[in-house]
C-alpha cells in the first residue's frame, strides 16, 4: 500500500488504517473474529489503529488490547477521551490504558469536538487538553489529538488554540457538499503541518453502492490516512484489495461519483453534520 507522512511526527503510514469500533459484539464480531482481524491487518501492512474509551462500553479497546499485549511494537493506538475536564480525562486515559494492555498509547484525542462551546471546555483551565499535555509530559501518550464531525471551523478554531500534533475529521464523498472539511480545514491544516485523518468514508455504510469509489474518493485526498470502520474479515478483505490497488478517480469518475451520491446529501443520511444527531431534520446551524 501506498504510505504517506503523518504531519510533523516522523512516522509513515499505510493509506488504509483501522477502525475499531465495530469489532464488538454489538455489531455481530465476536472476539476471535477481532482478534484475527487485527492480526491479519498488521500482516498485511496495517500499522495505525483507532479506538475509543467510549466505544461499546470499552469492549473495543480491549480487543486491540489483546492483540497489543503481543505486538504492540507493531502497532500505533491511538484512542479518544469523551470527558472534557481534566480530572475526569485523566481517569479515562487510565482506563484506556488498562484495557489496551499498554504502558503508553501513541495518540490521544479529543474526542468529537463538535462546537465552539466544546472547545471552550476542552481548552480551559482544568481542562481536558490541560490533563493530555500532563499526561505527554509523563510519557503516558506521546502526541495529542482532536476530532471533528460536523462544523470544520471548529477544528481551524481549534489549530489556532493549540498546537495538536493531528486531527480526526469526516471526509466522505457526502461531506464534500456541506460544512466540507476538504474546502475549509484541509488546506490549513496541510499549511500548518498537521497530520489529518479522514473518518465517515463510508458514510455510516449509505455509500455500500459506491463501496470502491468511495474509498477511492477518500484515498484521493492530502490525507495522512483514512481509517475505515469493519466488523468482518470479507470487509477487511474488500478494503485491503483497494488500498493495494489504489488509482486516482479519473475526473470523469468523481464527476460521476457526486452525481451519483448527490441525492443521498441530507441530515438523516449524514446526521453527524446535522443540529441534531438523535433527531436529523436540518442541517448543522453556524
Amino acid at each position: 500500500m501506498e504510505e504517506r507522512p503523518f504531519g510533523k511526527t516522523g512516522e509513515r503510514f499505510s493509506i488504509l488504517s483501522f477502525g475499531a469500533q465495530r469489532i464488538v459484539d454489538g455489531h455481530g464480531c465476536s472476539e476471535e473474529q477481532a482478534i484475527r482481524m487485527i492480526n491479519h491487518a498488521i500482516d498485511r501492512g496495517i500499522r495505525y489503529f483507532d479506538t475509543a474509551w467510549i466505544y461499546s462500553s470499552g469492549q473495543s479497546e480491549e480487543r486491540v488490547g489483546k492483540v497489543a499485549r503481543h505486538r504492540r511494537g507493531e502497532m500505533w493506538i491511538a484512542t479518544k477521551v469523551w470527558s472534557r475536564t481534566g480530572e475526569e480525562a485523566r481517569s479515562q486515559l487510565e482506563e484506556s490504558l488498562r484495557r489496551l494492555q499498554t504502558d503508553h498509547v501513541d495518540e490521544w484525542r479529543m474526542h468529537n469536538v463538535y462546537s465552539f462551546e466544546e472547545l471552550d471546555k476542552v481548552t480551559a483551565a482544568g481542562g481536558a487538553l490541560e490533563a493530555a499535555v500532563r499526561a505527554r509530559e509523563q510519557g503516558l501518550i506521546r502526541f495529542i489529538s482532536i476530532s471533528g464531525h460536523s462544523d470544520p471551523q471548529v477544528q481551524v478554531e481549534a489549530l489556532e488554540r493549540f498546537p495538536f500534533d493531528s486531527v480526526l475529521c469526516a471526509t466522505s464523498v457526502l461531506d464534500h457538499f456541506v460544512l466540507s472539511f476538504v474546502e475549509e480545514f484541509l488546506p490549513v491544516a496541510n499549511a500548518k503541518g498537521v497530520a489529518v485523518v479522514g473518518m465517515k468514508v463510508m458514510g455510516l455504510g449509505r455509500l455500500a453502492h459506491v463501496y470502491d469509489k468511495a474509498l477511492r474518493y477518500a484515498f484521493g485526498l492530502p490525507l495522512s490516512t483514512v481509517i475505515v470502520g469493519m466488523e468482518s474479515m470479507e470487509q477487511l478483505e474488500r478494503n485491503l484489495a483497494v488500498a493495494e490497488s489504489y488509482e486516482p478517480l479519473t475526473d470523469r469518475e468523481r464527476l460521476e461519483l457526486f452525481q451519483q451520491v448527490l441525492p443521498l446529501v441530507t441530515p438523516d443520511v449524514a446526521p453527524w453534520k446535522a443540529e441534531n444527531w438523535a433527531d436529523p431534520v436540518e442541517w448543522k446551524r453556524r
